[in-house]
C-alpha cells in the first residue's frame, strides 16, 4: 500500500503531538517542525506509510532526547485496558458467540492509539462501548471461525499497547474454541510510537502465548524485513492474524501467508483503499 501526500501531513501532525508532550516553548516547536520538514524530504514517492515513520521517528527521538517517546502512555493504556477488560470480559464470555465478540473487542481496542488525535481514556471507553454494538465494515469472520476450528497454529502479529490486553483475551477465547491451537505472538524489536515491544508483549502474554521478536523497527510489518523465525511462521502457520492499521499497510500487498486483517480504519487513506468509512471495524481475509 503506497503512501500519498496526506501521509506526509499526518506525520507532521504526529511530530507536533510529540513536541507538545516534550516542549512548552512555541518558538522551539516552530524551529523543530522546520527540522521535521527537512527530515521528511528523505521520504520518497512509492514508500508505504509506515516507512515514512521509519524516516521520521529516529529524528524525533533525538530532538526530544527520548528513546521511547510514549513509554508512560503505553503503560497507562495497558492499565486502562485491564480495567476495561474486567468490565467487558464476563459479558463477552456469556454472549451467544464469545469468539465473535472477543474479536470485536480486540479490534475496538485498536482505538487506543497515541498516533491518532484527541486520545484520552474517557473518549476511548465511550468509543469502544459504541463500536461493540456495530457490525463489521468488512466481515470474513465466519470464514475465519471455520478455519480456526481445523487449524493447529496461529501467528498473531500485535500492534499497539493497550489493545494488546484485548488481544490476549481474544487468544484465550480462541484457545477455548479450539483447545489444540498453538499461538505465537510477534511484537516489535524496539519502541516506535506506541507499538508494543517484544518485552512489553511478553509481560502481557505471560502464560497465554509464546512471544517472539518480529524483527520490525517500524510501526507496522514488512515481511521481508522480519526475523528468520517470524518469516518462517508467517508463511507456514495455518492462520496469521494481523492486528492494526500499520500492519495492514505493510502486509496487504505481500504474497503468501493465510492472513486475516483485524483493524479499525483510522484515516482517509486506508478508508479510500478499503472503500469503507473511517471508523469501520474490519475483519478481512487477505486476497492473493
Amino acid at each position: 500500500m503506497r503512501a500519498d501526500a496526506r501521509c506526509l501531513v499526518c506525520h507532521m501532525n504526529q511530530a507536533l503531538r510529540v513536541f507538545d508532550k516534550y516542549m512548552r516553548s512555541e518558538e522551539e516547536k516552530w524551529e523543530r517542525l522546520k527540522n521535521v520538514m527537512v527530515v521528511l524530504q528523505k521520504a520518497k514517492w512509492g514508500m508505504k506509510p509506515i516507512e515514512i515513520a521509519e524516516v521520521l521517528y529516529p529524528a524525533l527521538e533525538e530532538m526530544v532526547n527520548a528513546r521511547d517517546v510514549y513509554e508512560q502512555e503505553k503503560r497507562r493504556s495497558n492499565e486502562m485496558a485491564e480495567k476495561m477488560l474486567r468490565k467487558f470480559g464476563e459479558i463477552i464470555k456469556s454472549s451467544m458467540d464469545p469468539l465473535y465478540d472477543a474479536a470485536k473487542l480486540a479490534i475496538a481496542g485498536n482505538l487506543i492509539d497515541l498516533g491518532t488525535p484527541n486520545w484520552n481514556e474517557d473518549s476511548v471507553y465511550k468509543k469502544i462501548s459504541e463500536i461493540l454494538q456495530k457490525p463489521f465494515g468488512i466481515n470474513d469472520y465466519e470464514v475465519f471461525k471455520e478455519e480456526l476450528s481445523r487449524s493447529s497454529s496461529i501467528l498473531y502479529i500485535v500492534d499497539n499497547a493497550g489493545e494488546i490486553v484485548f488481544d490476549r483475551f481474544f487468544i484465550e477465547v480462541m484457545k477455548e474454541y479450539n483447545e489444540d491451537i498453538d499461538v505465537v505472538v510477534a511484537a516489535k524489536s524496539k519502541p516506535i510510537i506506541n507499538d508494543a515491544t517484544v518485552l512489553e508483549a511478553a509481560e502481557i502474554m505471560e502464560g497465554v502465548a509464546e512471544v517472539i521478536d518480529s524483527g520490525m523497527t517500524i510501526p507496522g510489518t514488512i515481511v521481508e524485513r522480519g526475523s528468520d523465525r517470524f518469516r518462517k511462521l508467517f508463511f507456514n502457520s495455518d492462520i496469521v492474524v494481523s492486528k492494526g492499521q500499520g500492519n495492514f499497510e505493510g502486509i496487504v500487498g505481500e504474497s503468501g501467508g493465510n492472513v486475516y486483517f483485524l483493524l479499525t480504519v483510522k484515516c482517509d487513506v486506508v478508508s479510500d483503499f478499503l472503500k469503507v468509512p473511517v471508523g469501520s471495524m474490519v475483519f478481512m481475509k487477505k486476497k492473493e
